[in-house]
């Protein structure tokens, strides 16, 4: 089976876009949530407290790092998936 050209570019951009995606999400909820803490009430410092601790478990302590392996998992799901996809399409048609 032959590779096409058009299959490299693709999987790096869904590799990165996937890595991209969960660090932008992870990072503007943690930080906005953060922000609204300061504000006002218990609420919110209980979420942001949860959120770092889920992040924490992911990090070996350290919540950026909890932020990166995710973030690293979701890349290389999205590569498979394009992988899967592309294989798929050629099979098929």
């Amino acid at each position: 089976m032959k590779i096409t050209p058009r299959f490299f570019p693709s999987l790096l951009i869904t590799i990165a876009l996937s890595f991209l995606a969960p660090m932008a999400i992870l990072g503007l909820l943690l930080t906005l949530s953060t922000a609204v803490s300061l504000c006002s009430g218990v609420a919110i410092e209980l979420l942001t407290e949860s959120l770092a601790n889920i992040l924490k478990v992911f990090g070996n302590g350290r919540i950026w790092e909890g932020i990166l392996v995710i973030a690293i998992t979701c890349g290389f799901v999205g590569g498979i998936f394009e992988t899967f996809n592309f294989y798929y399409y050629q099979n098929t048609h």
